[in-house]
């Protein structure tokens, strides 16, 4: 079996929440690409790092209080040398996984840095929300949809500044917009089912 079907199998079958699944690893893969076509990246490396930087959040290989960044690194490791991925190309694959978190630097390839950007602009914008709202009740910190709103402003503030390349922060404007519209239609729709 080819690994890019193999890896999507390991998604599939891990328990991932749709917000984690297959269809987030795959915008990331694919606006990773769109971010950054003036570039010649390794595309395995790409596919790889996309499919694999949350495996350490799903049910079957979580391990509570492990940060799960360390932990997809973890598992990333013993997938790619189960399915005898290319050697030289698993570090770089490992550097974009462990570093794909907004609280984290970008990792050392641009490979890792587009993994990264990709990430963070996920959680931005109708996909952000779309995705913090499908996550209450099965987060730990989003366990209502106050808490839900509260961190799409949080990211609306604080992630467009994680963005660092050029292609990636047009983006993020864009996405940012759309999240305060939305957050400010809830906040006046709110105020006025108050004033009734």
């Amino acid at each position: 079996m080819e690994f890019r079907q193999e890896l999507i199998q390991i998604v599939d079958k891990s328990g991932a929440h749709p917000a984690w699944g297959t269809k987030h690893c795959f915008r990331v893969y694919h606006l990773a690409k769109e971010l950054s076509s003036h570039l010649i990246l390794d595309d395995e490396v790409l596919f790889a790092s996309a499919l694999l930087h949350d495996t350490g959040k799903y049910p079957v290989y979580a391990i509570k209080n492990v940060d799960h960044a360390l932990r997809s690194k973890g598992v990333s490791v013993n997938l790619l040398q189960q399915m005898n991925f290319p050697q030289d190309k698993i570090p770089l694959v490992l550097d974009a996984v462990e570093n794909h978190m907004y609280y984290s630097e970008p990792g050392r390839s641009d490979e890792a840095v587009y993994i990264r950007e990709s990430d963070i602009l996920d959680n931005l914008g109708n996909i952000g929300l779309m995705r913090l709202f499908s996550l209450v009740g099965h987060d730990e910190l989003i366990q209502t949809p106050e808490q839900a709103i509260e961190r799409a402003r949080l990211f609306a503030d604080a992630l467009p500044d994680k963005v660092s390349t050029k292609s990636g922060k047009r983006i993020a404007i864009k996405r940012r917009e759309e999240t305060l519209r939305f957050l400010a239609g809830i906040k006046r729709q709110t105020a006025e089912f108050e004033m009734v």
